[in-house]
């Protein structure tokens, strides 16, 4: 899925009115059903008083429809409509309409009235947002937020929220429970920078239409399943364990051979024909009795990785996790990946060595998978002003040296050798826990070592990960799942990107 400017967004709603041949009032409606059935849906039984904030603009036109919505459905919102000299048409149709609910007005210096335990929903401001509010607005905000802040709803965003461009925390900005947005994500809403404003976010998919598209120049992506699955190879009947791959598992020190248990653990689970693993000795009893389908190889010391292993017989290899800093290690490894041509999977110890190199992108073989997370990350390229920023840096890397990176997180960012960002859209805050990123490691290698480019293998293995976390949590409580439990259920996100 296309990730739009609000100004893109915008032509996509003109040029759908002009092929569908309806009104813009035709699609508000459109949208303002589909907004009104997900939000009653959502937040079934909604017994609390209903208040709607609405601005002078189209955003508010949407909350004045819902307002009629909900007045159709048994409901009686009050609805705070912003005062203004000049609305626009099919704000002013929605207030004509609107005879039965109670309207009041109001101006953001105005203390407002909001019945205790409320259900807000904010549609005072949208993408149309381009420069921060006055400051009086924050006071505005501030109110309706502590008014409830567990149950406040955002129309397209929330108001204040500027869509493309660097939020400063000093922007009034109203802060809430979930933002329901229409058709495509708004990058800002993906960014870490940014996750106060809106705890959760929901696509409402309105009709806009999509033979356009193409129109639309971007270099940013939303990961949907129907991505996933049109990568995703069909094996033959005829396939054999070599026709999946043999993954090489290196990493791993005394007290830390537990996370190539995990990796390894993972590239059986998603399907390695053959998973071998390079541990120091005293990883060697560990993972032959937690593994008894891998294979496994030990350097010469008991404690440590010394000497790396040749990569002929490899396919896909995955290298740093809990291999530690030593300067025997640091050394040899720096030698050691100077000489490889074959695309890595680099993790963990093993980007954090590189880091310490004056420009370690210039040896990472092309095509090579980093996974940091965000501090490994700044330790590989410095520092940087907002996530927009980092983006960019990011960007420029993978391009300029062809590399793949996968920032991991919430909504984990790839951004590819030929220029393109993608946003992952599976994964839940229970993934964030020891071995989780072991786990996706393991889980890329694999899919390399089964042929997939670059590319593919990190985006599938991304929303791979991301995919069983998210069925693991339908049983297991997000506070107490584990990597060994993401693992389990690769299987299960498997038979799901299966189903159409």
């Amino acid at each position: 899925m296309k990730i739009l400017s609000a100004e893109q967004t915008k032509e996509w709603d003109r040029l759908t009115t002009e092929n569908q041949k309806i009104s813009s009032w035709d699609l508000m409606e459109r949208a303002v059903k589909k907004l009104t059935e997900n939000m009653l849906n959502d937040f079934a039984p909604i017994q609390s008083p209903i208040v709607i904030f609405c601005g002078k603009g189209n955003n508010g036109g949407d909350g004045l429809g819902v307002a009629r919505y909900l007045n159709s459905q048994g409901f009686d919102p009050i609805v705070y409509l912003l005062h203004s000299e000049k609305y626009s048409e099919d704000n002013l149709k929605n207030q004509r309409l609107l005879k039965e609910a109670d309207v009041r007005y109001f101006k953001p210096d105005d203390q407002v009235e909001i019945p205790e335990k409320a259900f807000i929903i904010d549609a005072i401001f949208g993408t149309g947002l381009s420069n921060p509010l006055d400051n009086q607005w924050a006071l505005f905000f501030e109110q309706i937020y502590q008014a409830n802040p567990q149950s406040i709803i955002a129309v397209d965003l929330p108001s204040g929220f500027i869509a493309d461009y660097p939020m400063n925390k000093r922007f009034p900005c109203l802060k809430v429970q979930r933002t329901y947005t229409f058709q495509v994500p708004k990058i800002g809403l993906l960014l870490p920078d940014n996750q106060t404003y809106s705890d959760s976010l929901s696509l409402i998919d309105i009709g806009l239409d999509k033979s356009v598209l193409n129109q639309f120049k971007t270099n940013f992506y939303f990961l949907e399943k129907k991505d996933i699955q049109k990568r995703l190879k069909t094996p033959s009947c005829f396939s054999h364990k070599g026709t999946f791959g043999h993954a090489l598992i290196v990493g791993g020190s005394l007290g830390k051979i537990g996370s190539i248990v995990l990796s390894a653990k993972a590239a059986l689970k998603t399907g390695s024909g053959l998973v071998t693993s390079y541990t120091p000795k005293c990883g060697q009893d560990i993972l032959q009795v937690n593994l008894i389908e891998s294979m496994c190889l030990t350097d010469e010391t008991n404690d440590l990785i010394k000497n790396f292993p040749l990569l002929q017989d490899y396919q896909g290899v995955a290298i740093g996790m809990g291999l530690g800093q030593t300067a025997e290690t640091e050394i040899n490894f720096i030698e050691w990946i100077k000489k490889q041509a074959q695309p890595l999977v680099i993790d963990a110890d093993a980007l954090n060595i590189l880091a310490k190199q004056t420009n370690p992108f210039l040896i990472i073989p092309k095509e090579s998978i980093l996974t940091p997370h965000p501090k490994e990350l700044q330790r590989l390229i410095g520092n940087w002003e907002n996530d927009f920023d980092k983006i960019k840096m990011v960007k420029d890397l993978a391009l300029q040296y062809q590399i793949t990176f996968v920032i991991k997180g919430f909504y984990s960012v790839i951004t590819t050798s030929d220029g393109k960002v993608y946003f992952n859209s599976t994964g839940n805050w229970g993934m964030a826990t020891a071995g989780s990123g072991d786990t996706l490691s393991g889980i890329i290698a694999s899919l390399k070592g089964q042929g997939y480019q670059s590319v593919d293998a990190a985006l599938i293995g991304v929303y791979l990960h991301g995919l069983a976390g998210d069925l693991a949590i339908k049983k297991i409580h997000p506070h107490s799942l584990t990597a060994s439990d993401i693992s389990d259920y690769i299987s299960e996100a498997y038979f799901n990107l299966e189903n159409l």
